[in-house]
């Protein structure tokens, strides 16, 4: 079952027949006379239907609904009571005659949409930049002018035009409302289910809309089954719909702000679930990942295991606190060194790996070279149990590299163990050392 819905109306034919299409609809229905029938059933509702013709009852209703619960409130109205009803509060506005294809789509898009709580995010954080600014995809140079003009005067805000062909490639992170003009060239429904795809594609949220320019219920239901959270008729850009059109867009720009807020958590969420806290590189995790799409794929490459000599007797010496500023230091020479030629993580301890997408032993021993030469010509300042001091710090580096005739055990399967023979070779040759598999590149 879908939703649970209260259906409030004084009427009983009119309310018993929206029951039937509700629950026609797979939702749970609940109906009311008046208030006091509803009170009990609105904390387990996720909307109210309400059907009231008396403008100042339907405010009053709507008042009391609010004081009790935070369901939304759906008017069932015809188009002259529109305005009104968003007067009076509600969040949207239904048509008793709507065909059950839409009715079935809007509630769809009404509906609160469930979202897990992500571990650590329980409260928006309140550095939170949303985005928060409406754009019309459209080449109606007429349709552009009058909903420039509409947006500024109900909004004060600036409408961004963007081309058909543009499309979603030229559209500015800080939207949270997109308008598409049904009337484009070969629909606008391809526009919108393509961008919708490239929002999701991209990690991003924003609301989206239709604008038709003649009520066409197919489409309509269409549009929101792809994504849209509403359609709207271009005509509401005329002045006499300003109320209306106020209301509209209010709640779309509160959908693409709670849909970006959702994706933006859920990008940090994925970002930290994946990021080592002390020193900011990749985890272990994530740098397994990586290693085992680089194994599967077709291409060579190699590994850099990464050891900092003697890292005990910093800790020993100085405190973990002194440890954790080495590790911070040298994390920041590796990915200096590192650079976009690779992914670079921490490995557990004191370790570190770098993954190439060349299996060339030349290039692997050429980098590892270059980063044992940094982190030993650096010195190292931190604070820790004896004072500030300056501290020489050395690595050692194992290579191993997948595909590559010059050295031995090439299978990909095979690399990550390479490198970590070659790993403890270098220690045991004296450490500051790179090593390929069982060759020995000196300091």
């Amino acid at each position: 079952m879908l939703g649970r819905l209260l259906v409030m109306d004084r009427d009983v034919t009119s309310r018993f027949a929206m029951k039937a299409r509700l629950l026609s609809a797979n939702h749970r229905v609940d109906t009311a006379n008046d208030l006091s029938e509803a009170a009990p059933l609105l904390p387990q509702s996720q909307a109210v239907l309400l059907r009231e013709d008396d403008p100042e009852r339907l405010a009053w209703l709507v008042s009391r609904i609010r004081i009790r619960s935070s369901a939304a409130i759906v008017a069932v109205c015809g188009a002259g009571a529109r305005a009104g009803a968003f007067l009076a509060g509600c969040d949207h506005v239904l048509d008793p005659l709507a065909s059950d294809s839409v009715l079935r789509a809007r509630l769809r898009s009404w509906l609160p949409h469930a979202t897990a709580d992500l571990p650590g995010f329980a409260e928006p954080g309140a550095g939170f930049d949303h985005a928060d600014q409406i754009g019309l995809i459209t080449d109606d140079a007429t349709l552009s002018a009058e909903w420039r003009q509409a947006v500024k005067d109900a909004l004060g805000k600036n409408l961004q035009i963007v081309s058909a062909q543009a499309g979603a490639a030229s559209l500015d992170d800080r939207l949270a409302v997109v308008l598409i003009d049904a009337g484009l060239p070969g629909g606008g429904l391809q526009q919108l289910a393509d961008l919708r795809a490239r929002l999701s594609a991209a990690g991003r949220g924003a609301a989206l809309a239709l604008l038709q320019h003649v009520p066409a219920p197919e489409e309509e239901a269409q549009a929101l089954d792809i994504g849209a959270s509403e359609v709207l008729e271009a005509q509401l850009s005329e002045s006499h719909h300003r109320v209306e059109l106020i209301a509209r867009l209010n709640w779309l720009l509160r959908r693409g702000i709670e849909s970006e807020r959702s994706h933006s958590d859920a990008r940090l969420a994925r970002r930290l679930a994946s990021i080592d806290p002390l020193t900011g590189l990749l985890n272990r995790r994530c740098m397994a990942v990586e290693i085992s799409a680089a194994m599967r794929s077709d291409n060579g490459f190699s590994l850099l295991m990464i050891d900092i000599d003697r890292f005990k007797s910093i800790n020993d010496g100085h405190g973990h606190g002194a440890g954790d500023a080495v590790l911070r230091q040298v994390a920041a020479i590796l990915g200096d060194v590192v650079g976009g030629d690779g992914k670079l993580g921490r490995h557990g301890g004191e370790e570190f790996v770098v993954l190439l997408p060349q299996g060339d032993p030349t290039l692997a021993v050429s980098l590892a070279e270059r980063i044992r030469h940094a982190v030993a010509t650096r010195r190292i300042r931190v604070s820790g149990l004896a004072g500030s001091a300056e501290l020489s710090v050395s690595v050692s580096v194992g290579v191993g590299v997948s595909e590559c005739c010059n050295c031995p055990g090439g299978a990909p399967d095979d690399v990550l163990e390479q490198a970590d023979r070659a790993l403890l070779a270098a220690k045991a040759a004296g450490r500051n050392i790179v090593m390929l598999a069982r060759e020995r590149r000196a300091a």
